[in-house]
């Protein structure tokens, strides 16, 4: 597979393509200056329209709070497999979280993972977790704070980590598996896509009582960004993480990207109300390049960590549940082509490779470092 160039696009991001832009000026009297200047970047990720702030991602920190509330219970005892299922496949009016405020919501876990891919794929992807959440009730959340001591093939203990049969720790798996399919797939495949914000969606409708005064393609930037940051809800105009468990407390733990991310979310957004669309793509794909990066960047050194710890120690075990997640989230990247770094095939074999026999109690040191270098020379990491 071609090496992946992120430098270029960033490369690209400061070149001004003014021809392709367009300002209000009904008689442009230079058609390469439509735009005016180069679109430049907002202090903060805050827009307003006729007095109103036009952004809003509700739906997206719902979701978000969804997660952390399954989370918790997938690593806890009593957890049944009903209470996993009902909070990832959450109906309007269900009582399936604690929060008064996300049974009242409409939204749900389920329908946007794998959203964008192939029905076999995402019927395949739900089936996964349904069968982790019966795994893990009926096996792993009776041993969770006991004695009962992990063995190959045994749920168990390992320190203060709980596993399954196979050595895997399952909250770590769903959420480092719901970073891919459900955050990043939404962010580059849905929100930043064509069909959401290419030029023949609305930009010009402005309408009080809808989305905030935002026009179609101002709200789909909005949404994309809100499965970044949106665990803030939409007063987050700094783009922090601090509390953020999936996507963004990875882009967290890395200083250039995260500065690359955010001001891309920013200009790009700023663009889209000039109506400029050659600086709106340019930031929309080094958004989804550098947040591709980080998924694989993660899923590579979760591997050679696994290698690096003592034999079957609790750290070994974490590790490798955490590059498990990551690994199966490579299927959702998008690269400077427009491909993934990894088909949903490649992705099966790795996982495939790692649960052969008892699972990670099998795995050796070699293997891990192997399918390490792997990634690498797919990502160019």
């Amino acid at each position: 597979m071609e090496k992946k160039n992120l430098l270029k696009i960033l490369l690209l991001s400061t070149v001004v393509v003014l021809s392709s832009c367009k300002k209000d000026s009904p008689i442009p009297t230079d058609p390469v200056d439509l735009c005016g200047e180069d679109v430049l970047m907002p202090a903060d990720f805050s827009f307003t329209a006729d007095e109103y702030n036009t952004v809003s991602y509700g739906g997206q920190t719902a979701r978000l709070n969804m997660v952390s509330e399954m989370m918790g219970a997938i690593s806890s005892t009593g957890t049944t497999a009903d209470a996993l299922m009902g909070m990832f496949a959450h109906e309007e009016g269900g009582i399936d979280f604690a929060d008064a405020d996300l049974n009242a919501s409409s939204k749900q876990i389920k329908s946007k993972t794998a959203a964008y891919s192939t029905s076999t794929v995402q019927m395949a992807l739900h089936s996964s977790f349904d069968s982790w959440f019966t795994d893990y009730a009926t096996n792993v959340a009776p041993i969770v704070g006991t004695t009962s001591m992990a063995a190959p093939g045994i749920a168990g203990m390992a320190g203060n980590r709980e596993l399954n049969g196979k050595g895997m720790e399952y909250d770590q798996i769903t959420a480092k598996s719901l970073i891919g399919a459900l955050c990043l797939d939404q962010v580059v495949n849905g929100y930043l896509s064509e069909a959401k914000i290419g030029d023949a969606v609305d930009n010009t409708t402005r309408d009080p009582n809808e989305d905030n005064n935002a026009t179609a393609m101002e709200h789909h930037w909005d949404e994309g960004f809100g499965y970044v940051y949106g665990k803030f809800g939409p007063d987050n105009v700094n783009g922090d993480l601090g509390t953020d468990g999936l996507l963004g407390k990875y882009l967290n733990k890395y200083d250039d990207y995260k500065a690359i991310v955010f001001d891309a979310f920013k200009k790009g957004r700023e663009a889209i109300v000039q109506d400029c669309s050659t600086v709106r793509d340019e930031q929309a794909q080094i958004i989804k390049e550098t947040l591709s990066m980080v998924v694989a960047t993660r899923a590579e050194s979760y591997l050679r960590d696994a290698a690096g710890y003592d034999d079957l120690s609790p750290e070994y075990f974490h590790a490798l549940s955490e590059g498990y997640g990551f690994i199966l989230s490579l299927q959702f990247t998008y690269t400077v082509d427009g491909t993934p770094y990894f088909s949903n095939a490649e992705v099966n074999e790795m996982l495939a490779i790692l649960e052969a026999g008892n699972g990670f109690w099998d795995r050796t040191d070699a293997e891990l470092i192997d399918m390490a270098d792997a990634i690498n020379a797919v990502t160019g990491l």
